[in-house]
């Protein structure tokens, strides 16, 4: 068997080479388990076959997409030959993996990263960054760290891109010296694909007073589809500056992995509204396998339940549903950031 690692980080990616350098850094600043037997085969069926049993004892959601995996060994494994090229090996472990309609699975080639994005390309788009800098930055933004930063009337619009972006205590300070005399703050999280949670409990921490459940993540500690150990998760208040005010999350169906996350902590808080379409989902941390060929494996290895215990796996829903329209964005305008703003200053 080759090296295995379960990370304690979550994340999505856009393209193949970011995805493999970023899978790097994830193992290199995370805790690891990693498990190595030196000149493991690598031939097609033994690919294949290791492919099949590492998710078999890694993946966390069997149950909650209703897959039988040994029905899709059965029906997957027969394909395999001897002789079949790496390409097309790729193409048929690809094709058993995309089963599992996860956007955390993930095989990563040289020449090709699998990837199941359906849980946002059927859905409204719900974000332009375009329209949002011609028509609300206007260039009077600032750029704070990975933040992008700007006055809208008496509130504070803060735009974060992606939690893969280091996030440090005095970019938050910054931040929050600038929303005292507003009447709120609305963080736009929408086609944030995720990153480091630990950015995101960073970030929640500053919004709250008290110690408070976000919700119960359950680890993996068995081979079992049903080996978990339950753990309560909490959002500690940060020990300097806070803004317990009024805060809109704004979401869309490409806020993903840690994104999604986020979006739970900051629901659970009760200063806090969700305004937009649901999250994308990815609600389980991965785990990441090396395979004897060079290929890299990626599942989902854990669940997060919200505290009224339900899945965040297929996306955490808006306290508020609005989509933007086409009337709408050819007159310059933002209709879920409209939506908030108008929220904050305490008009429907």
């Amino acid at each position: 068997m080759a090296a295995s690692r379960i990370i304690n980080r979550t994340g999505a990616r856009v393209t193949a080479g970011f995805i493999i350098a970023g899978f790097i850094l994830l193992i290199a600043a995370s805790c690891e388990k990693v498990l190595t037997t030196p000149d493991a085969p690598d031939d097609p069926v033994s690919i294949f076959e290791e492919i099949w049993t590492f998710t078999e004892k890694h993946y966390s959601f069997f149950e909650y997409k209703g897959v039988d995996w040994h029905d899709v060994y059965r029906r997957y494994r027969p394909r395999v030959r001897d002789n079949m090229g790496p390409v097309e090996l790729f193409d048929l472990c690809a094709a058993m993996l995309y089963e599992l309609k996860d956007g955390h699975v993930n095989l990563v080639s040289s020449f090709d990263r699998s990837r199941y994005w359906e849980w946002y390309l059927d859905s409204p788009e719900n974000f332009s960054h375009s329209l949002i800098e011609r028509n609300y930055f206007r260039g009077r933004q600032r750029y704070i760290g990975p933040f992008q930063f700007v006055s809208i009337g008496d509130v504070v619009y803060v735009y974060y891109e992606s939690f893969a972006n280091s996030i440090s205590e005095n970019n938050l300070d910054l931040i929050l010296a600038n929303i005292e005399q507003k009447k709120g703050l609305i963080i736009d999280v929408r086609n944030n694909g995720g990153g480091s949670t630990e950015n995101a409990r960073k970030m929640a921490s500053r919004f709250t007073d008290i110690k408070r459940l976000v919700g119960y993540n359950f680890v993996k500690t068995g081979p079992g589809y049903n080996d978990f150990r339950k753990q309560e998760i909490y959002i500690e208040p940060h020990d300097g500056r806070r803004y317990t005010g009024n805060i809109v999350v704004l979401t869309n169906r490409r806020s993903y992995s840690a994104t999604t996350y986020f979006t739970q902590y900051m629901k659970a808080l009760p200063n806090v509204t969700i305004v937009g379409d649901a999250t994308g989902g990815g609600g389980g941390m991965p785990a990441f396998h090396d395979l004897p060929n060079g290929w890299l494996l990626r599942v989902s290895s854990s669940r997060f339940y919200n505290p009224q215990n339900v899945s965040i796996e297929s996306g955490v829903p808006p306290d508020i549903r609005v989509d933007m329209t086409e009337e709408s964005m050819s007159d310059g305008k933002d209709d879920i950031l409209e939506r908030a703003i108008r929220l904050l200053n305490g008009r429907t």
